[in-house]
């Protein structure tokens, strides 16, 4: 065994060295990154709901949506039962721990095609995209995610090129990719794509099967555990309803807008933090201010793109052999659908634009077939990832900066595709080779050090800690217990820091009436409502006053309310005479407030 080691390692030195000197710079920038956060605290309303999901797998306490992806906090779970305690922090370092991973398997993607000082450069830059790099440590489930997708289609390939085994390890990695974030089970289209393309065999089959089978054996537990709680094993498939059938999505994050992503590319690339002291700007940085270097970067993506498309055209151009006229008969085909499939994008399905497109590209397939053009089928592949991630989260009617984060590699990809064909170009100069070692130095040392300044560029307000602060004064001023009903407007922070489960109360207008309506519905008493006993406002810039509330207690931007009958007892909250006094006081409250509705 040690003389295989020994082998590996003499087989394969300049990729570990190349690995290693990539692990550092990672370490350099991720470091500093995670330092930064642990000091702001959680920014992201989404991962109080993994923290309290993690909670209640380790069986520590309250948590909330059951349905949510389950993989980050099964991990954090562990992490929580490992400590003995729950902490924050936990899910910080598992963030910066699949970033990293992710970037080294980018890397071993990358070396499919490029050498490995391309893929070097391709890693960095992919790794330093300002979108990718502000989400490290945030602590959300979209770099995991995006890890197993860079992971499973990198063994995917190896699988079908050097040895089947690996299909043994691809399903279940790729399985619990997309419990880690849903939309990863995008790729299965760009899967398929492969595998029909280069045609398997029985062989290959049989290993497709078994891996198959035991990718669900892998995630078998928490389809079980969905169907406990929710009562059927696949809730996710709701989450794609809105996407497969284009219907109106109601939440926060509703954009119907389609080049909503294209339109802020500059600031997912490359983007500096704006004159502000919010931590907004890092969570959602279609705000910033772009770099020239993310105009290189598209211009890099575009003549990636034109080269690749210039190479397969060289490729026939060069050869001896001419298109026949079934192949003739392809292109136009295949034109024919590209402008059905530009016409009725966004429109239909993103399952049917991605299958089109993906028509498309194996008529393209046979037709470049009889040339064997090198890494055709990978360049496919990439083409394939890039559009149909595009194609999914710009027609997703509920968008949000960070779920762009899935199309990210793929630009990366053409970026590096052009670098390496610009580096090819020096190498016929006489200092050739001198001038692409400076290059190399010069893009990394300069992404590290931009990098490093945009660390430090980071606003450290954040308002969800003026949350914590506030549930730590409630919790120890009032009593606090698994029975006291909450609401609150950021109901998921209030349910980490409380340990009790909150209760969603979001008001969407802060007019009279509407002031009305939501304090009648949070407080009213029937059999199947318990009324409120707090609210907390987390957003209002205004805390307004409220029929039957009292505002007791402002915590930086969070207010406190008090039901104002909660000095006669619980029980009291639940009789009719406690209704009646509550009716009354709306209507003075109507009566009072007549003129200002």
């Amino acid at each position: 065994m040690i003389n295989n080691i020994k082998t590996f390692i003499t087989d394969n030195k300049k990729d570990l060295l190349y690995i290693l000197a990539l692990s550092i710079f990672l370490l350099i920038i991720t470091i500093p990154k995670l330092y930064a956060q642990y000091n702001i605290g959680i920014g992201n309303w989404d991962t109080y709901l993994y923290l309290e999901n993690g909670r209640v797998f380790a069986k520590m306490g309250w948590g909330d949506v059951p349905s949510i992806a389950p993989v980050l906090p099964i991990i954090l779970s562990k992490m929580f039962l490992i400590a003995g305690h729950t902490y924050k922090e936990a899910i910080f370092n598992i963030d910066a721990v699949f970033y990293i991973i992710g970037i080294l398997s980018f890397y071993l993607l990358l070396r499919l095609k490029f050498n490995e000082n391309i893929s070097f450069i391709g890693s960095v830059i992919f790794s330093t995209f300002t979108l990718l790099y502000s989400w490290v440590a945030i602590g959300g489930n979209d770099i995991i995610g995006v890890t197993g997708t860079i992971l499973t289609v990198y063994l995917f390939i190896i699988a079908h090129k050097f040895n089947h085994k690996w299909y043994l390890l691809a399903f279940p990695i790729a399985a619990y990719a997309f419990l880690s974030r849903y939309t990863a089970g995008v790729m299965i289209f760009t899967l398929l794509f492969y595998l029909i393309i280069n045609r398997v065999n029985l062989h290959e089959i049989k290993h497709i099967i078994v891996g198959g089978i035991l990718g669900v054996i892998s995630v078998s537990w928490f389809l079980y555990q969905f169907y406990i709680h929710l009562g059927t094993a696949f809730p996710f498939l709701g989450q794609f309803s809105g996407t497969v059938s284009n219907t109106v999505v109601l939440d926060s994050g509703f954009l119907p807008d389609s080049w909503y992503y294209i339109n802020h590319l500059p600031n997912y690339l490359m983007s500096y933090v704006p004159n502000v002291d919010t931590f907004n700007a890092i969570v959602n940085p279609m705000g910033n201010m772009p770099s020239i270097i993310a105009y290189a970067y598209i211009l890099l993506f575009l003549l990636g793109f034109i080269l690749l498309f210039y190479k397969l055209y060289d490729a026939v151009k060069s050869s001896k052999h001419e298109l026949n006229g079934i192949s003739k008969i392809g292109i136009g085909l295949s034109l024919v659908l590209f402008i059905i499939f530009l016409f009725t994008l966004g429109s239909i399905s993103y399952i049917f634009s991605s299958v089109i497109f993906l028509i498309i590209l194996f008529i393209y397939w046979k037709v470049l077939e009889p040339y064997d053009i090198k890494d055709l089928d990978y360049e496919l592949v990439m083409i394939s990832l890039f559009v149909t991630y595009l194609i999914f989260q710009s027609i997703l009617f509920t968008k949000n900066d960070r779920y762009f984060i899935t199309v990210l590699p793929f630009i990366a990809y053409f970026i590096t595709y052009a670098i390496d064909s610009l580096f090819t170009y020096l190498s016929k100069y006489e200092h050739g080779i001198k001038l692409r070692k400076i290059a190399t130095v010069v893009i990394v040392l300069a992404l590290l050090f931009n990098t490093l300044l945009f660390v430090g560029e980071i606003p450290t307000r954040n308002d969800y800690e003026d949350i914590g602060d506030a549930c730590e004064w409630l919790f120890e001023n009032r009593h606090i217990n698994n029975t006291t009903y909450v609401h609150s407007d950021n109901w998921p922070a209030v349910t980490w820091y409380l340990n009790i489960y909150a209760q969603r109360g979001v008001i969407n207008t802060s007019n009279v009436s509407a002031r009305v309506k939501f304090a009648e519905e949070i407080l009213t008493y029937s059999p199947e409502h318990q009324p409120s006993s707090y609210y907390l406002d987390t957003t209002s810039s205004v805390k307004y006053d409220y029929p039957g509330l009292n505002l007791i207690k402002q915590v930086g931007s969070v207010g406190i309310y008090e039901n104002k009958y909660l000095n006669k007892g619980y029980d009291y909250l639940r009789t009719e005479d406690y209704n009646n006094k509550l009716r009354n006081d709306i209507n003075e409250y109507n009566r009072t407030h007549d003129n200002y509705v």
